[in-house]
């Protein structure tokens, strides 16, 4: 099922890859294409422990793949950036930065995914697992980033913040929840 998941997650590279020499700005394709894939598969990560809280389904094994495979698409859109449309200039990225502040926003996100990423083995989740709530943060900056540098929204961005907005506001009902009945 991992590797299901797996391959249905890298079909838009697939497409990415055969549509990138029609495309009339392969760069920006390749942001939105890496971008929508980072943060819906951040979105699908949060789905396995709502499903297990709401419905009794236990899809937790499947989180990990899923969200590493949010970071992978989100290392990708940052490596569009840093490779493809700065071409490596260090410069010329710290100045687009400087002029395009959403940017530090996506900044802090990856930066929060990239920490997930790095402690996502056994062990080390063992260790950093209370801080893995951090991806609340994530999807919230990620969003906000993809607001910010789009000009105009439309029916998938807000469709993409709703079922946020509901994940997040099931877990913040699981949480009232669980303070009122576990107080003393």
């Amino acid at each position: 099922m991992k590797t299901l998941i797996s391959l249905i997650a890298l079909l838009p590279l697939g497409y990415a890859y055969y549509a990138l020499e029609s495309a009339i700005d392969p760069i920006k394709m390749l942001y939105t294409i890496t971008g929508v894939g980072a943060i819906c598969l951040l979105i699908l990560s949060l789905i396995p422990s709502t499903c297990k809280r709401v419905c009794g389904q236990n899809f937790l094994r499947y989180r990990k793949t899923i969200g590493l495979l949010s970071f992978a698409y989100a290392l990708l859109h940052v490596s569009v950036f840093i490779v493809l449309d700065s071409e490596l200039d260090f410069l010329s990225i710290v100045e687009k930065s400087l002029k395009k502040p959403f940017i530090y926003v996506g900044v802090i996100a990856f930066a929060i995914v990239l920490f997930m990423a790095l402690t996502s083995t056994k062990k080390r989740f063992a260790r950093f697992s209370k801080y893995h709530k951090a991806v609340y943060i994530a999807l919230i900056l990620a969003l906000l980033h993809s607001f910010w540098a789009q000009k105009v929204a439309g029916v998938f961005e807000y469709g993409v913040v709703a079922m946020s907005v509901i994940l997040l506001g099931e877990r913040i009902f699981h949480l009232k929840n669980n303070l009122l009945y576990n107080a003393p």
